[in-house]
């Protein structure tokens, strides 16, 4: 999907673009994101416009950063590994804690990792 001086950025085209990418039916992605399937048709048919904070439950759920979306080179969002897509949605969600909080979330992961070495 290219955008040019002509054209709006589609939403919707672009969701459902992703969604069929990522093998996700309607169903999946809207239980993910916490919307109704129906609403979800209409955002990808471009009957409703998904608030800032709906979209960003939609990229969480097609595993992508909210700034990837609105990349215009689908390939971009394509070549991403499962791997980094992961690890982005680790470092945004521990960016929004405070710093009790990622200091608790340290602690987890070097438990978790000593575990795993066990």
């Amino acid at each position: 999907m290219v955008m040019d001086n002509n054209s709006n950025f589609n939403v919707g085209e672009k969701i459902h673009t992703l969604r069929i990418q990522k093998g996700i039916s309607q169903e999946e992605l809207a239980l993910q994101a916490e919307i109704t399937p129906a609403y979800l048709g209409l955002i990808e048919r471009n009957k409703k416009n998904p608030t800032v904070k709906i979209l960003a439950k939609i990229c969480d759920a097609l595993n992508i950063k909210l700034s990837d979306f609105f990349s215009t080179d689908i390939e971009v969002i394509a070549a991403k590994t499962e791997t980094d897509l992961l690890t982005e949605q680790i470092v945004y969600h521990i960016s929004r804690c405070n710093e009790t909080e990622m200091k608790t979330m340290l602690t987890i992961i070097k438990n978790v990792m000593k575990f795993k070495g066990s």
